[in-house]
């Protein structure tokens, strides 16, 4: 069983270094070119799953004025879905945000 999360642990370390490759590549246009899911996104960011799913809360309840908000950072499959983890997300996007949050004292 030691194999297998050796190997889970292998493609969450892929995929967090593709997000940098496509982030990378696309610098200086800021635009996107692949979307990832909540598992991807959350590792990148080093954050439980609980966290995004508060920061989409929080984009919800102040009406796009901080947190996540739906169009911009993250899309749905399906209007209907409620699921967070079936979301897609938008790499470029939150991390230019989450930098952008950074405030030099």
């Amino acid at each position: 069983m030691d194999i297998l999360k050796d190997l889970k642990e292998i493609k969450e370390t892929l995929a967090s270094i593709d997000v940098s490759l496509q982030l990378l590549a696309n610098k200086s246009e800021k635009r996107t070119t692949c979307f990832v899911n909540k598992r991807t996104i959350c590792h990148r960011l080093n954050i439980p799953a609980v966290t995004l799913d508060k920061l989409i809360h929080q984009g919800f309840v102040s009406g796009g004025k901080s947190g996540l908000v739906e169009g911009l950072h993250y899309c749905r499959i399906s209007p209907e879905e409620k699921n967070s983890s079936k979301f897609l997300y938008d790499p470029y996007a939150i991390l230019d945000a989450a930098w952008g949050n950074f405030k030099n004292d």
